[in-house]
């Protein structure tokens, strides 16, 4: 746990199994992580205009995210863009396109719908991540005195990722010769054994979680960028993340 002061002698340590800052914002290859800075300081506006409240209530209040009838097009752009359209908006605004011939009105409504469960989720998963600690910690965070990671399990070109072990299932189960077949992988197996990417701390329940509210965060600031002019979904009128 860490134990922080802030201010003066008689302020409360921080006792928070984590940092949130690190949890939501660290991002990049084994080895070269670091803090993402527009994602540091959306988290301190987040964390101070949802206090004392703490819920995620608190957490959309201290967003406000555009309304989802305007990031549909079912109303007028008002809100300014906040990058690319690429993750989130193609999600939102094509969402009915892979359903077979479907009207205008039910793609919006999908749209409004999915833009709504993309709100919902990323809001509650931060208020969680910034405001208990203690239940986001027992789905299982990894211990802080785990020891370095060995260099081949870090590298550039590393084959040592957590989706290894379900490749190499997946060839054993599909391959007719997988001795023949699959021996690079089972090779690589082998070398990756003492790599913390493929243990079972590493894909618990924390770790899912986590991962899946800052792919949602990371999608979100990726789509509102300013540079994408008309492609870029309207940005929120609180915490903004550029």
């Amino acid at each position: 746990r860490r134990l922080r002061r802030a201010g003066g002698p008689l302020d409360v340590p921080d006792l928070t199994a984590y940092d949130p800052v690190e949890v939501l914002c660290t991002r990049g290859p084994p080895g070269r992580r670091k803090v993402e800075g527009w994602c540091k300081d959306w988290v301190a506006c987040i964390k101070s205009g949802a206090t004392p409240a703490g819920d995620a209530a608190a957490v959309r209040a201290a967003w406000k995210p555009a309304d989802c009838k305007e990031v549909c097009g079912v109303w007028p752009v008002t809100s300014k863009p906040e990058n690319s359209s690429s993750a989130l908006q193609m999600m939102l605004r094509t969402v009915g396109g892979r359903r077979g011939n479907r009207t205008e009105q039910e793609k919006t409504k999908d749209c409004e719908k999915s833009c709504g469960s993309f709100q919902e989720s990323l809001t509650k998963c931060v208020a969680k991540i910034l405001f208990e600690p203690g239940k986001v910690a027992a789905m299982g965070i990894p211990s802080g005195t785990a020891a370095p990671e060995p260099a081949h399990c870090t590298g550039n070109n590393t084959s040592c990722l957590p989706e290894l072990p379900i490749k190499y299932q997946t060839c054993l189960a599909k391959e007719s010769d997988p001795r023949k077949k699959c021996g690079t992988l089972k090779a690589a197996m082998d070398e990756c054994k003492d790599c913390p990417a493929l243990t079972v701390e590493f894909q618990s329940q924390y770790t899912a979680f986590v991962g899946g509210c800052m792919d949602q965060l990371h999608s979100y600031h990726q789509a509102t960028h300013p540079d994408a002019g008309k492609a870029a979904i309207p940005g929120a009128a609180g915490c903004k993340v550029h």
